[in-house]
């Protein structure tokens, strides 16, 4: 890279406001191979920087067989273009920006992006012990379909002490307490079962791989629970004793704002309500920790959350442009006072194309149905930044979406400007209209059964974009003459436009909370 490309890279990292900051771009998917080692990352560079050098001076031997994923959590943070140049050092690196679930959720991304058949998932400030890695591409070699999840032990800095799994008991707002078992202590001894341990390093078949729960968020509430939907799944977790790590856990800089005991806690509710568990004992030791009051407030806003409807899609993305601040403190103030917490919304840079919005507009809900597509979520609602939101929606979608639930759907709008047009109710619905020719884009839902569609009918360019623009004139045009089954949309609309409520009935416009 010269030192032109340098300065322009320095000069887009420079915004003052890293939420407007210019983001870096995914690198070319990879080659196969049999072994991607991913690693999500939230501004640490150094910890990334010596993981993935480590791998490539002392695992020298097997790292033809092996491509790295660095997944940047914080790509519009102060550490993004730096780990993009390593993209640019490194040929075997590849580097993915991803921002839509932020904490321990993140390392689901490696997994998805990985072009390989097992993936090894470390922090990005571990390093493994020199042979680790051949022994685990053995291992698959001898288990080339397994299905397992495999673990190694944890060595401390002096060498002296080998944790090969986790107790399962509470200790400091964590389920899990560092144990040794002494089949794990020499390097040379076979697999063995364990309960769980500590995700600094964990690996598995790719197709395995069971996900994560797309409303964690924040750090915590992982451990045991990922362990036990292998063993949900049929599979095992396992240590493999050679497949050893030592890990950085002091750094002198600071905590991100993603690491509350809310969002512990909050994880560890989802993760038990997934699995049908009790969170007595959970609730118990935060209360020790945290005292009742602040515990019985946490559980209320998570119950709250819970009983949200909005909750019932996968993701929230809001798509604004970089330069309108001001629409997306707008829009959070009025999500807040639809009772969704921020951890369940995304804010997505809009594609910006002055010359025509209907591109930019386009390409900003594809890239939201890609992300949706690639986490392999159920739906994604997709809002506009100056979509305003009737008084009272909370309790309209709740009752919309008991009637949905029942039969397939493909598109699911929340408002929509029908000029004039009545549709007939669902079959039996009372808040489900079966639509055509209904546009506006503002709000609304798109289901994983036609991801795979859009995905292939939208271009992901503005050249490609622009000549489709050219043919079907918006996004909301084309979707309005579709011809996939299962389009409605909610009676009364709980979704306008700034500027535009001419268009909702006339007895609902003063009941929209601009």
């Amino acid at each position: 890279m010269d030192d032109a490309a340098l300065a322009a890279l320095r000069e887009l990292a420079a915004a003052p406001d890293d939420r407007y900051r210019q983001r870096p771009a995914a690198g070319p998917a990879g080659e196969p191979c049999t072994l991607t080692v991913g690693m999500a990352t939230y501004d640490d560079y150094d910890g990334v920087y010596f993981s993935v050098m480590s791998l490539l001076l002392y695992h020298a031997e097997v790292m033809d067989r092996v491509s790295i994923v660095v997944v940047d959590n914080h790509p519009s943070g102060p550490h993004a273009w730096a780990l993009k140049r390593l993209e640019q050092a490194i040929p075997q690196l590849r580097y993915v920006p991803y921002d839509r679930r932020v904490g321990t959720a993140a390392r689901d991304r490696v997994f998805r992006e990985a072009a390989s058949d097992w993936v090894l998932c470390m922090d990005s400030h571990v390093q493994l012990h020199p042979g680790a890695l051949a022994a685990l591409l053995d291992y698959i070699a001898d288990h080339p379909d397994g299905g397992d999840l495999i673990q190694g032990p944890l060595v401390s800095e002096d060498r002296r002490t080998v944790s090969t799994h986790w107790e399962p008991e509470w200790r400091q707002g964590m389920y899990g307490v560092w144990g040794t078992d002494p089949r794990g202590i020499d390097a040379s001894a076979p697999a063995f079962e364990i309960g769980m341990q500590g995700l600094g390093v964990f690996a598995c078949r790719t197709k395995a791989w069971p996900g994560l729960n797309p409303a964690f968020a924040g750090h915590g509430g992982e451990e045991g629970y990922l362990q036990e939907k292998f063993r949900r799944a049929g599979h095992g977790v396992v240590c493999l004793p050679a497949l050893r790590w030592t890990h950085r856990f002091d750094a002198p800089r600071p905590v991100p704002a993603t690491q509350t005991w809310y969002r512990r806690l909050r994880n560890y509710l989802i993760g038990f309500d997934e699995l049908g568990l009790p969170a007595d004992e959970a609730i118990d030791h935060f209360t020790g920790i945290l005292g009742e009051a602040t515990v019985e407030e946490g559980l209320a806003a998570y119950q709250a959350e819970v009983r949200n409807p909005f909750t019932a899609f996968d993701a929230i993305t809001c798509v604004n442009l970089d330069d309108r601040p001001d629409r997306w403190e707008r829009m959070q103030i009025r999500l807040a006072a639809l009772g969704i917490p921020p951890e369940r919304v995304h804010r997505q840079p809009a594609t910006l194309t002055p010359g025509n919005h209907h591109i930019g507009c386009a390409l900003s809900h594809r890239q939201a149905i890609q992300q949706a597509h690639t986490d392999g979520l159920e739906s994604v609602l997709v809002l506009e930044d100056d979509a305003v939101f009737l008084n009272g929606a909370t309790w309209v979608l709740r009752r919309a979406l008991a009637e949905i639930q029942s039969r397939p759907w493909s598109l699911f709008y929340l408002g929509g400007a029908d000029w004039g047009r009545t549709f007939p109710r669902v079959d039996g619905c009372d808040h489900l209209e079966a639509i055509t020719g209904v546009t506006t884009t503002h709000a609304i839902a798109y289901h994983r059964s036609v991801f795979t569609r859009l995905l292939g009918e939208l271009p992901d360019t503005v050249e490609g974009m622009s000549a489709w623009i050219g043919r079907n004139i918006a996004l909301d045009q084309y979707l309005a003459r579709w011809d996939e089954p299962g389009c409605y949309r909610i009676v009364p609309v709980i979704a306008a436009q700034e500027g535009q409520l001419d268009l909702v009935a006339e007895d609902l416009r003063d009941q929209f909370a601009v």
